[in-house]
């Protein structure tokens, strides 16, 4: 199904344009086709089973350590101020490592089998 910009961003509670920013990205990187105009939208660009939550993440945010933690370096003349970052950056570097590993478990499809088990219920 073909959507528009204006009917995510009433469906989420955003703007249009921050909506339509981040479809641009997702078009760029693949998961979205783009059409303009009068009739124009947005449709996926692969099926459901094939776009996880690392994916849609990495077409819209960083995902190297400085960009998502914003580590300090530290005081060169403290002696702990001087090691923090060397110190903490692998650990870092492994949560976003998990992080990238449950979302890759989660696709477009998991959220629609989810969505209509809870519509179900209801």
């Amino acid at each position: 199904m073909r959507v528009t910009s204006s009917i995510v961003a009433d469906s989420i509670g955003a703007n249009a344009v921050i909506v339509r920013n981040l479809f641009i990205d997702s078009s760029k990187n693949g998961l979205l086709i783009a059409s303009a105009g009068k009739n124009g939208g947005v449709i996926l660009a692969k099926e459901t089973k094939d776009i996880t939550f690392w994916d849609i993440y990495q077409s819209v945010e960083k995902s190297n350590v400085d960009d998502i933690f914003k580590i300090y370096e530290g005081n060169q003349d403290c002696p702990v101020g001087k090691n923090f970052y060397q110190l903490i950056y692998p650990h870092m570097e492994d949560s976003i490592h998990a992080m990238e590993e449950s979302m890759k478990q989660v696709t477009i499809q998991t959220l629609l089998d989810e969505l209509k088990e809870n519509l179900e219920k209801l």
